[in-house]
């Protein structure tokens, strides 16, 4: 299996992944609270052995920016669309109003960063190949160690959420790009944004598969009904029943399964006009 160590917050368990290779550290979002980003911090400190630290962002969502501060002699990458100045800002606003409820300190400034290298498609670097993968957020980043067959994926695949959708279409086409390659066996491992990795062929397939399959769900019903002309009620009620991996959706996951109803409705009727 690959080189690295997991930390997991206890916000949200909001993945942040070290992996090691010959010539350098790869940091994948260190979140969230301080002493989580210290911790890590600590740890990236006694591996290093003078190595280049690379710190890699995923997504702009608050939650996996919070913790770049720390690392200021790292090169920082991300997705092209992740540098928008305002998409950063909004989304540190959110990190500071979050501090701001539960009283929690920081020891540095929350400002967009600069970045050393962004990325627009798929490419080879060093020892990684670096794929966008949009839908969940359109500025996604996942990042392939070939070698080690490790997919650090951001926002998918993950065991504690079904997808949440920024544009359905993508979504799809960026689970059938990542399928493909688990098919090929250049996949072997996949760590999520948020939970515990997916190990092996099986494990990995089943994640696919299940997130393909509320797409579909979601998809169909949404797009046939507007087209069919139903109404908005007795679309949101249908929406409510639909299931993932064979189970209700969780009560505590209820408003993202709702703001997902949303967006497919808004994709549905830019189809109809």
């Amino acid at each position: 299996m690959a080189d690295y160590k997991l930390f997991t917050s206890c916000l949200w368990q909001t993945t942040s992944a070290v992996v090691s290779t010959d010539d350098r550290l790869y940091l994948f979002d260190p979140a969230y609270f301080p002493h989580e980003i210290e911790a890590i911090a600590d740890y990236v400190q006694s591996v290093r052995d003078g190595r280049e630290l690379v710190l890699v962002l995923t997504h702009g969502d608050w939650d996996h920016i919070a913790g770049y501060p720390r690392f200021p002699d790292a090169r920082l990458i991300g997705h092209k669309q992740i540098a928008s100045p305002e998409r950063l800002a909004k989304q540190l606003r959110k990190t500071n109003r979050f501090d701001g409820s539960y009283y929690v300190h920081r020891p540095y400034e929350l400002v967009p960063p600069l970045f050393d290298k962004l990325v627009e498609q798929t490419e080879a670097w060093e020892e990684v190949k670096f794929l966008p993968v949009p839908g969940h957020k359109q500025d996604q980043l996942a990042t392939l160690f070939c070698a080690q067959k490790l997919l650090v994926a951001g926002d998918m695949l993950s065991n504690l959420e079904f997808p949440f959708i920024a544009d359905s279409s993508d979504y799809a086409a960026s689970l059938a790009a990542i399928q493909k390659l688990v098919e090929d066996g250049e996949i072997a491992e996949v760590v999520p944004g948020h939970g515990v990795p997916a190990k092996g062929r099986e494990e990995i397939m089943h994640r696919i598969r299940r997130d393909q399959q509320y797409l579909h769900d979601t998809r169909t019903l949404i797009f046939e009904g507007v087209a069919a002309g139903l109404d908005e009620q007795t679309l949101t009620e249908c929406f409510g029943q639909i299931c993932y991996d064979g189970q209700p959706i969780n009560e505590h996951l209820r408003d993202a399964h709702e703001q997902n109803r949303v967006q497919l409705m808004k994709e549905a009727k830019s189809l109809t006009g």
